[in-house]
């Protein structure tokens, strides 16, 4: 496994798991955020680089800071 994807990988388990405590489905947050469920569903696997601009989207809707999301990789 290249370096990056395991990066993606703890970012996208990370964002599960918040949006798994607030038990929103993945359609709610896509709507939310403005991105397809595809593209999340990508994002929580690690098959997608995220952008700064999705991830500060995805932590209002979260409830968090960015910093949480990243904060274990």
């Amino acid at each position: 496994m290249v370096r990056g994807n395991f990066y993606y990988k703890r970012l996208g388990e990370s964002i599960l798991s918040y949006r798994k405590k607030l038990k929103l489905s993945q359609h709610q947050v896509a709507d939310r955020s403005q991105v397809d469920r595809s593209y999340l569903a990508e994002v929580e696997e690690g098959k997608a680089n995220p952008s700064i601009k999705f991830l500060h989207r995805i932590s209002k809707i979260l409830k968090i800071k960015v910093g949480a999301l990243t904060k274990n990789l």
